[in-house]
């Protein structure tokens, strides 16, 4: 104790008959030092907690017919889960998106027709329910509508090599029905627009339309009774061991496409996955 007095050059305990006591000094001493104790404390709980907090840049593909409440969502969804996660979203078409995993510059992404790329690998696959869409002045369907049913409807389509385009071209074939694409269109927002104009038919998921279908201009018939179906799978670069960040964001995910069906904004069923999930029209 004197050597911390000489050291500081002042005195912290007065000694006498009673005992020792602090000094005036003394007494402020010993309570910055306890409570620069308590905050060195403090902060290593804190690092604990952060240890076992996932943190990091993930950058994640998302595709155009997920919609911008669903990708509003993930962003707002993942920030007050996991603060420490910097999500970064890309919207592309799959290839788009599997180039981008091939070459490093997204970590995941959702994606059609995996099997047709090599080095994706899927985390989850949800099969997606597919309807016909046309506008409200000109529908003479119901709820659903066999694929026999649109040949010979004006179809807008999003032109080949797209996943769309060569899933219905392969169901039709399958059926031996003839289509007639009178044009088209690689964007979303158009061919919507074009089809409340009663301009033509179009193709879509549920995902892309539930936004949609409050309004008056679009009808829809889910189709029924042929092979057409989406396969939308999340992926990942093949043989990549991904890092805690990540893991969490596909869980996350899941969990989104997993609500949403329950919502009844996406239809569709998971092929592969935690749990499997209901089908809802």
């Amino acid at each position: 104790m004197r050597r911390l007095e000489e050291t500081l050059g002042v005195q912290l305990f007065i000694r006498d008959g009673r005992g020792i006591r602090l000094t005036e000094t003394g007494a402020k001493l010993r309570d910055e030092v306890a409570n620069v104790l308590l905050r060195l404390e403090n902060a290593c709980l804190q690092a604990r907690v952060d240890e076992g907090s996932p943190s990091g840049v993930i950058r994640v593909g998302v595709l155009p017919n997920l919609g911008p409440t669903f990708m509003a969502e993930l962003i707002l969804g993942c920030r007050e889960k996991f603060p420490r996660i910097k999500l970064k979203l890309f919207e592309g078409f799959t290839y788009q998106t599997a180039n981008w995993i091939q070459s490093k510059q997204i970590d995941l992404g959702f994606a059609y027709d995996v099997d047709s790329y090599r080095h994706l690998s899927s985390e989850f696959l949800f099969k997606e329910k597919v309807y016909l869409v046309g506008s409200t002045k000109n529908w003479p369907f119901g709820e659903s509508v066999l694929l026999p049913e649109l040949e010979g409807l004006p179809l807008i389509i999003p032109a080949p090599p797209s996943y769309t385009r060569r899933r219905l071209e392969a169901a039709a074939q399958e059926q031996k029905v003839e289509l007639t694409f009178k044009y088209e269109i690689d964007s979303i927002a158009l061919i919507k627009r074009m089809i409340g104009l009663d301009e033509g038919y179009g193709i879509f998921t549920r995902a892309c339309l539930w936004e949609d279908l409050g309004g008056r201009d679009l009808s829809v018939a889910a189709i029924e009774g042929s092979s057409l179906s989406f396969d939308l799978a999340l992926t990942t670069a093949y043989g990549t061991i991904l890092p805690a960040a990540a893991r969490h964001i596909i869980s996350f995910l899941e969990q989104m496409v997993r609500r949403y069906v329950e919502l009844g904004r996406w239809s569709g069923e998971f092929i592969t996955g935690a749990t499997s999930s209901s089908t809802n029209t």
